[in-house]
């Protein structure tokens, strides 16, 4: 009786003061797991929101096809021209004197515009969910969320110009400083200014962006996720903002466009997606008894 007591003294103290063996270190910003079988460890970048579902991607082609239809329409002239309220004090100061430099703004618009719309396409959804998270379910619903949000957003920007007409600051010089020949004088995109395409997609593109940032770790957390979304807005502030030195739109016409592109940029996907959490793991400590060479250890992910 006396050895049997000892021997269970023994493995009792195993227990406490024997060393575990050697484990590989956990990916950073993994649940800390000790002792646990690695199918309990959830995997570095997961999708725990309702999914794109199918009549999304119809509703999606529906909006592509409605913007496409609003573009080829064109605009009716002669129905809104000038500024209002603050818009001709704005662009005497900032619009620049001569052409070429406006022309450089404008050319300037579209490279930022580029740039705010590849962050949540390609540097969201496939550089870092795909290439680097190695998680092709992130990357999917990331990509067709991009596409649905800024089909709405473009859909209703395309359609709100046509019916608007609002003449474009440029159209003012036509005829005087500007050849009436010019296909900017001449064409029916000179009635597109109200309101900014092109402030709305950046302000939409960031905004969804800043979204996914807001509940996925693509950066690891933190600070990071924060320094992605405020370089989405600024580089959406910056296209607006050409577009008013280029002359092609009122201060008015971005604001509008900044203001519906921010909406549909963050009301979208969270609507649709991030307010619906679904399957997610249970987060209650789970404790793992397992063989040890002298005797049982005790671990568990917390």
């Amino acid at each position: 009786m006396r050895r049997l007591c000892l021997a269970l003294a023994v493995a009792t103290a195993s227990l406490v003061v024997a060393p575990p063996p050697a484990v590989a270190q956990p990916d950073a910003g993994a649940p800390h797991v000790l002792f646990a079988p690695q199918a309990d460890v959830p995997p570095k970048l997961a999708w725990r929101f309702r999914p794109v579902q199918t009549w999304e991607l119809y509703a999606t082609g529906g909006f592509a096809l409605a913007a496409v239809g609003a573009y080829a329409a064109g605009a009716s002239a002669d129905r809104w021209h000038g500024g209002v309220v603050f818009d001709d004090d704005v662009r005497r100061s900032v619009r620049p004197g001569s052409y070429q430099r406006r022309r450089s703004a404008r050319d300037a618009s579209d490279l930022t515009l580029a740039l705010g719309v590849a962050q949540p396409m390609l540097g969201d959804g496939l550089l870092t969910s795909y290439w680097y998270h190695r998680s092709p379910e992130v990357a999917e619903q990331l990509l067709l969320i991009n596409a649905e949000t800024l089909a709405i957003t473009v859909a209703v920007q395309t359609s709100v110009s046509s019916l608007a007409s609002r003449e474009r600051p440029y159209g003012r010089d036509c005829g005087t400083e500007l050849d009436p020949e010019l296909n900017e004088c001449s064409k029916k995109d000179r009635y597109r200014s109200f309101f900014s395409g092109h402030a709305a997609t950046a302000f939409s593109a960031a905004s969804v962006s800043c979204l996914h940032h807001t509940y996925l770790p693509l950066y690891g957390g933190g600070a990071a996720e924060v320094a992605s979304c405020a370089a989405g807005y600024a580089l959406a502030g910056a296209t607006s903002a050409l577009r008013v030195v280029g002359d092609m739109h009122y201060a008015s016409d971005v604001a509008v466009g900044a203001a519906w592109g921010t909406l549909a940029g963050l009301g979208v996907p969270w609507l649709l997606h991030y307010r619906h959490p679904v399957g997610e793991r249970s987060r209650a400590a789970r404790v793992h008894l397992v063989p040890h060479p002298t005797g049982l250890a005790i671990g568990g992910a917390f």
